[in-house]
């Protein structure tokens, strides 16, 4: 094996002779030389650096550590991994020495450490933390935190990075479930009051500004507490959601629904006007009470009484559009409608 000049390459080096014919020349006479050279420096730098050379014992605590380690050249390729790194990647170190680091990595997610990476190499941070998502081996979305810091020569020229990856998956998947709880009804899984109220300000915000239209729809279920005490509350709860899958069915994908409490609904539709919120209102009034629950020994449907607000430039604020609504529902229900 030897080292380009530069050390920046080691070749490994085999070399044998060419010997004569019979029929060129007498017989096992060397005419020349074959000489095979192989790039062999990922395999030499990772040998190095994890103490094969010194026996300093590096390389057990390397690969036995925790935390998914891997030293990196400065183009991104890995030079060495350990078993924690392969068991959070899926892959095997054979499979990865040599590989550029990025090719796993969620292309969304690929250069959105470029900035760090440069003052790294700048000597302006010692380290720093990104959040990735990579791919494993089973084509899995992964979440991990990549903590990056760099080794330099004597000189000060960098050698390699140090990376250290987190798999904060689980972590991830936890955090969007509170926040589903937070935002959603447990009962219909639907949008919650409070999410909903969120939504309506933005809405109102864009049509202050940009004229949009929009429509607001409030449903509200009738005899509720007395389908509880006579059939129990899990007959209710059935009702919420036989209404909740209906008002998916109907609806159109960017309508927004939510299940506001009790027997209540709110359905916000972006980009409509009054005739197109009628239409929409008229299919609800008849596709709700068609909503049946088996409660053993009879079958109960629901009531409701829809009414609605149009959402445009004048519309102040979440409270008067509601109020609106709620006002021409009560107006519907004296007239008996």
């Amino acid at each position: 094996e030897i080292w380009t000049a530069d050390d920046r390459h080691c070749l490994m080096v085999e070399v044998g002779p060419v010997k004569l014919t019979e029929a060129s020349g007498p017989e096992g006479a060397p005419a020349g030389g074959v000489a095979v050279l192989l790039d062999v420096t990922a395999r030499r730098r990772a040998d190095i650096l994890a103490g094969r050379d010194t026996g300093d014992g590096f390389e057990a605590v390397f690969e036995q550590a925790p935390v998914g380690t891997g030293l990196l050249d400065t183009g991104g390729r890995w030079l060495l991994v350990n078993r924690a790194l392969c068991d959070i990647t899926g892959y095997t170190s054979e499979e990865l020495i040599g590989k550029r680091f990025e090719g796993i990595v969620h292309p969304d997610d690929a250069h959105n450490d470029l900035a760090q990476r440069q003052a790294l190499v700048d000597g302006r941070i010692r380290a720093f933390r990104v959040e990735k998502r990579y791919f494993d081996a089973s084509g899995e979305t992964v979440t991990g935190i990549l903590s990056m810091s760099l080794v330099r020569a004597s000189d000060g020229a960098p050698l390699h990075y140090v990376a250290q990856l987190h798999d904060i998956s689980e972590r991830r998947r936890m955090d969007e479930q509170v926040r589903h709880l937070a935002d959603h009804d447990p009962v219909t899984g639907l949008r919650n009051g409070r999410l909903f109220d969120h939504d309506l300000r933005i809405q109102i915000a864009r049509s202050q500004r940009y004229g949009e239209l929009a429509g607001l729809i409030l449903i509200t279920l009738g005899g509720l507490q007395t389908v509880s005490d006579t059939y129990g509350a899990r007959t209710c709860d059935a009702i919420l959601r036989a209404v909740a899958r209906a008002l998916g069915r109907r609806l159109r994908q960017t309508d927004l629904v939510a299940h506001r409490g009790g027997g209540q609904f709110a359905v916000l539709l972006p980009h409509i006007d009054v005739e197109g919120i009628l239409v929409v209102a008229d299919g609800l009034s008849r596709v709700l009470p068609a909503c049946a629950v088996d409660a053993g020994d009879a079958v109960v449907h629901p009531t409701a009484s829809i009414a609605f607000a149009l959402i445009d430039a004048c519309t102040e604020s979440p409270e008067q559009v509601l109020a609106e609504a709620e006002g021409a529902a009560r107006a519907r229900g004296a007239r008996g409608d």
